[in-house]
């Protein structure tokens, strides 16, 4: 393998445990770095997470220890809303690497790109199925921590119906895992981040999920955030001192039951939000089919 002059190796021809052939380069970040590979025996086109040591978004150790933490949550659920991990391994250099599902679509982000509204029935069905993503991941005692349009795929299937799935659990917690952040670091994406999470509390608890879900449905029918702030800063001080900007000022068609729904996943107060995903998913089932 060759390096590039960002220091990327360059993977491509590598074969993975004699059963995948790395192919082409799809992306790469701060986590690492993402390719295309083809399953030798069954000619399947899966999707190659490798960990790169040359990151510097994070300490090396800790960087690596959160990849292996992806693995092993991502390992626990399997659900149709949920990117599907099929293996974890390591090169013979001792690289670690996940083997997932390709996903063909774009992010939710991309979808709203343009950043108008989208549509009611559009934007609830999306919130709906990550709902039910949700309840997989919750019922598994993980909190995924990232909920947002970046986060969350538009996959269409063989049948060309479009599946959101839930992706990127490397901030994501879980009860029966250590965790990898000191105590009061806030973990997460500001103007997502409920206000006990940009707190940095302790015992923080699934009920992040669903405000960072409602943030989602209000951005999409809005094509804005319900906190106020030009930095990352400014976005974290709103939601932790300030209510969220009123749906209706931007959509007064929305008044009433849609976005009451919507602002009970706001509640700076935890207890005051859904009880959980499924009543939250309930709760949009009805809006759709009113």
């Amino acid at each position: 393998m060759q390096e590039s002059d960002t220091y990327l190796l360059d993977r491509a021809g590598t074969v993975l445990h004699g059963r995948y052939r790395v192919t082409e380069l799809i992306g790469a970040g701060g986590m690492g770095s993402v390719w295309l590979a083809e399953q030798l025996v069954l000619k399947q086109i899966v999707v190659v997470k490798f960990h790169e040591p040359w990151s510097h978004a994070e300490a090396p150790e800790r960087a690596l220890a959160r990849f292996v933490r992806e693995a092993k949550l991502l390992a626990s659920v399997r659900h149709r809303n949920v990117t599907e991990l099929y293996e974890a391994g390591t090169t013979r250099s001792g690289e670690p690497f996940l083997i997932m599902e390709r996903l063909r679509g774009h992010a939710l982000s991309w979808r709203m790109r343009d950043g108008r509204p989208m549509p009611l029935g559009e934007s609830l069905g999306i919130a709906i199925e990550i709902a039910k993503g949700l309840e997989a991941v919750h019922a598994a005692g993980i909190h995924h921590h990232d909920v947002k349009p970046e986060n969350i795929f538009l996959h269409h299937d063989e049948d060309d119906e479009v599946v959101p799935k839930l992706l990127d659990f490397g901030l994501a917690g879980a009860r029966w895992l250590a965790p990898i952040i000191d105590a009061h670091h806030t973990v997460g994406t500001p103007g997502y981040m409920a206000p006990e999470q940009a707190y940095g509390l302790d015992g923080i608890d699934h009920r992040v999920d669903l405000y960072a879900l409602g943030v989602t449905l209000y951005e999409m029918l809005s094509g804005a955030l319900p906190a106020l702030g030009r930095t990352n800063d400014e976005l974290v001080q709103h939601t932790i001192s300030a209510d969220p900007i009123p749906l209706t000022d931007h959509r007064p068609d929305l008044a009433g039951p849609v976005a009451e729904t919507i602002h009970a996943l706001l509640a700076r107060d935890p207890a005051r939000r859904p009880a959980d995903a499924r009543a939250l998913r309930h709760a949009l089932e009805d809006l759709r089919d009113e």
